[in-house]
């Protein structure tokens, strides 16, 4: 989330990672109109990205509105690069939305959360759920070992 949310992205390009899910990327800071498109991945991770997403990979994105650390551009980006791979959600955080979220907020599923049926912080929350059983249920599951003392 937030300075990780960008984590997700780059080690989505190893084959392991299986539901990549950007939760407010901040990275990197957008203090440019080029930052704000960035999506802190070189070009050779991009290509990478991409060929992962045409083998099947989908990508779920989380942001509000009006958070300026994780702004528009970047999810129109991730848009522009992954296409229909990359589901962003955007909650309304502008100024009288519906649900009286405020302008300041930033992480969706952590402290901005309103866990509340019908809430658009409690819906995103429970698309990341059935996002990771969609993409996990149908893979391979690993289990640790055992480690007795």
């Amino acid at each position: 989330m937030c300075l990780t949310g960008n984590f997700a992205l780059t080690m989505a390009i190893d084959e392991e990672v299986l539901a990549p899910v950007l939760s407010q990327p901040s990275l990197p800071v957008p203090l440019s109109s080029h930052h704000k498109a960035a999506l802190h991945l070189s070009d050779w991770g991009l290509v990478a990205l991409k060929k992962r997403t045409a083998a099947g990979l989908k990508v779920l994105g989380l942001r509000f509105t009006g958070d300026p650390l994780c702004p528009a551009e970047r999810f129109q980006r991730l848009r522009d690069e992954l296409g229909p791979a990359f589901e962003g959600i955007e909650i309304d955080s502008s100024d009288k939305n519906p649900h009286g979220i405020p302008r300041s907020a930033h992480s969706v599923v952590t402290r901005d959360l309103v866990d509340q049926e019908g809430h658009p912080t409690r819906g995103a929350l429970d698309r990341v759920l059935s996002f990771l059983r969609e993409r996990l249920a149908s893979e391979r599951v690993y289990r640790l070992p055992v480690i007795r003392s």
